[in-house]
């Protein structure tokens, strides 16, 4: 079984994870790692960035990863992780904008990283 996040106790999940990036279920790669929120990196991802950050260019088939080139049932089963990816980048940026406020970084400040105006942050973050 892949290293994986553990479940708070009593919370169970029927649902397999999956890489944030690649998409695989823990069920494909040998590990999985947990990163904030809801989003996770396999051992594969992680092979593939060890490459570039050592200078070299990893040989990748990039055909795999069109989405022509991917049977509907599997994109299908793909959804979810990729909403639930999204979710955990919402999650984290919340969390982010959360702790800026608590440090009284003005919501023009908060806009202006974003690009958007100060009412718009306000609105959509407060």
């Amino acid at each position: 079984m892949p290293d994986q996040a553990k479940e708070p106790a009593g919370k169970a999940s029927a649902d397999p994870l999956h890489c944030s990036f690649c998409l695989k279920s823990q069920h494909e790669v040998q590990k999985l790692i947990a990163g904030p929120g809801s989003l996770f990196i396999c051992d594969e991802c992680v092979a593939l960035c060890d490459e570039y950050v050592a200078g070299r260019t990893p040989k990748i088939d990039h055909e795999q990863f069109k989405l022509g080139n991917i049977p509907s049932e599997r994109l299908l089963m793909r959804l979810k992780p990729i909403e639930q990816t999204l979710q955990g980048m919402g999650n984290q940026l919340h969390a982010a904008i959360e702790e800026l406020r608590g440090r009284e970084v003005s919501w023009a400040r908060i806009g202006e990283a974003l690009g958007i105006s100060r009412q718009s942050a306000w609105e959509r973050f407060s």
